[in-house]
């Protein structure tokens, strides 16, 4: 019979094999424990799962702040079946592991609940890491937060006009430095967005710079938190615009670099 917690072979007393049913046993030991669990919904191979209070395994969705990552199911399963799924290890060749990055960090896709993929964006808890394009070691609770990171971007701005950025920073995490430099001595408007509608409810940051310019760019340290609240799209970014507010200027061009600490 097989057990229920790794789906080992348990041969009867007196059995004259029983090097078919050690070699069977350690062939599902290398790849990590399984536990037996029951899907409460359809699951496709290679899906994350969460157990929920009814004992029921689901697609993890990270859009989710009340849920976990607990299980990674290596078969189809239909609501109601059983199935043994891998609670932690190394789990390869399943073939449906396209997007993951040997050496990066493993998540779980916000777009698609219980997929797994290796970037970050909306993401909020990493689930492994990836050591081949078809395969990587499943670690629920292996999360590297926070990470340090920096990006960069240029806007042409006239005079008068909103110009709409967005910058990828994950769902949450602390603004360590903005800086903003021009080519002239603009009065400068910056705003930073929760939501890609960018309504004042989900502002997070706002300043108005006097004298933009490339000897005296402006910097701010103070930090902030940020976290996404966009349910219409889940993302990790920070949604931001610009205006240049000095009628002596008829345009300029900005660089706008955020160095950020990325949470989950």
């Amino acid at each position: 019979m097989a057990t229920d917690q790794n789906n080992f072979e348990q041969p009867s007393a007196g059995a004259a094999d029983w090097d078919a049913s050690l070699n069977s046993n350690f062939a599902i030991l290398e790849s990590g424990f399984r536990a037996k669990g029951q899907a409460g919904e359809a699951i496709n191979t290679g899906d994350i799962v969460t157990v929920g209070s009814d004992g029921f395994s689901k697609r993890f969705d990270p859009n989710s702040e009340d849920i976990k990552p607990h299980l990674l199911s290596i078969t189809a399963l239909s609501s109601g079946d059983g199935a043994n799924f891998v609670a932690f290890g190394s789990v390869r060749s399943l073939g449906v592991w396209g997007g993951v990055i040997p050496g990066h960090e493993v998540f779980v896709s916000v777009l698609t609940p219980g997929m797994v993929v290796s970037s970050f964006s909306g993401a909020n808890r990493g689930v492994g890491f990836a050591h081949y394009e078809d395969g990587f070691v499943f670690q629920p609770s292996a999360s590297h937060f926070p990470e340090l990171i920096e990006d960069v971007t240029s806007i042409d701005t006239v005079n008068g006009s909103l110009h709409l950025f967005q910058m990828d920073f994950g769902r949450g995490g602390w603004s360590r430095r903005i800086h903003m430099v021009g080519s002239s001595g603009d009065l400068t408007e910056l705003k930073l967005y929760a939501n890609s509608l960018r309504t004042d409810p989900s502002l997070l940051y706002s300043t108005v710079s006097g004298g933009v310019t490339v000897i005296g760019s402006f910097v701010d340290q103070a930090g902030f938190p940020y976290y996404n609240t966009d349910a219409s799209t889940y993302s990790g970014k920070l949604y931001g615009s610009l205006t240049t507010l000095s009628a002596s200027v008829a345009s300029d061009s900005v660089g706008v670099t955020l160095t950020m600490e990325r949470f989950r």
